[in-house]
């Protein structure tokens, strides 16, 4: 009796281990079906498109360069877990062993398995700082009801934290505002290096700022139009025949002395000086950039060897005069060897 109960057991074991092998060998052929069609291929060709097409738009229509919004992450994402889930379908049909022995399924799982995890940790982020958002709003809204706002000031939280310390009367000038905020923001018990308003640009802008509280009364100085007749550079080294001159305002570029006929360039090498007179140049107002290049000087930040802003309703005497230490980029002590402490830009203005 109990020999002819083992045996019917193990009949029993035998079958449903044979009908499990048979249904999962249906399972395998209906997914390998799926994942070998034509239109599942076609729709993650789509796919691959769709996100190639959402990163371009992105880049070429938005102002940042860097960042990705939450919304073309998230699609990002989604599209990156469809092809995550077509790598395990096809290593359930084709098991792991032998799917992964091809060397260009394992490169496909990385290529996908990669991006996830950015996506995953840039959404993470994206969405830890969304939560502190409304409690920022509330906490505004409660205490400085329709009476505040929010800007992004990117890199320039040094140039804003040195200008309400001015506005607060903490200080008077914009030498002690910087210089402050330059030793309590440098921790020296781990290094040396400088953390405080570093460009030299950002410091003549708390210094703009400092004139419009004690010199305006809080009033914008009345707007100068004005228009460069002459730019002249001192003691700068090398060949340098190729300089160029680019003026850029409100984002645009609104002069290049590579068009012809628009400007004189003369390198004086006696008196180690390059005059650059400009005709017909533009009318300038407000907030204004210049950059220097030339194929023979390095380039720093900013994709040139130097440059400077500058406001035009701060100019006196038409004449602005920046020594090495105001320029941006040959402040840098590793650009001194290419800049001496003579180096310096004059510009003459004429007005409208």
């Amino acid at each position: 009796m109990n020999e002819s109960m083992l045996e019917r057991l193990s009949k029993f074991e035998v079958e449903d281990a044979e009908n499990v092998a048979s249904y999962d060998s249906k399972i395998k052929k209906i997914v390998r079906s799926i994942v070998s069609s034509f239109a599942f291929g076609i729709f993650g060709v789509f796919l691959v498109l769709l996100d190639v097409t959402l990163l371009l738009a992105d880049l070429i229509f938005t102002d940042s360069k860097l960042y990705i919004p939450l919304d073309y992450r998230s699609i990002s994402l989604a599209i990156a877990l469809f092809f995550l889930m077509d790598v395990l379908l096809r290593v359930f049909v084709e098991g792991r062993q032998q799917y992964f022995s091809d060397l260009f399924n394992i490169l496909d799982t990385a290529i996908i398995v990669i991006p996830l995890l950015v996506d995953v940790v840039y959404i993470f982020f994206d969405i830890k700082l969304l939560r502190n958002i409304p409690r920022v709003a509330r906490f505004l809204d409660k205490k400085h009801p329709n009476h505040y706002r929010v800007y992004n000031l990117c890199r320039r939280t040094g140039t804003m934290v040195c200008a309400l310390l001015i506005a607060f009367e903490i200080f008077l000038t914009a030498e002690e505002s910087l210089y402050y905020f330059g030793e309590r923001r440098t921790d020296k018990t781990h290094s040396n290096k400088f953390q405080g308003v570093e460009t030299p640009s950002q410091n003549r802008y708390v210094g703009y700022f400092a004139q419009v509280k004690h010199l305006y009364n809080w009033n914008l100085p009345p707007r100068q139009i004005l228009f460069i007749k002459r730019f002249i550079i001192y003691s700068i080294r090398g060949d340098v025949c190729d300089l160029e001159v680019q003026i850029v305002m409100e984002k645009k570029v609104v002069f290049s002395s590579t068009s012809l006929g628009n400007c004189s360039i003369l390198h004086d090498i006696e008196t180690d000086k390059v005059l650059i007179d400009v005709f017909d140049g533009p009318l300038l107002y407000d907030d204004v950039k210049v950059q220097f290049f030339s194929s023979n000087l390095p380039k720093y930040y900013d994709n040139c060897p130097f440059f400077f802003w500058f406001n035009t309703s701060f100019i006196q005497n038409n004449r602005l005069y920046l020594p090495r230490n105001e320029l941006d980029n040959p402040h840098k002590q590793k650009a001194w060897k290419i800049y001496p402490s003579e180096f310096a830009v004059e510009i003459l203005f004429g007005e409208k």
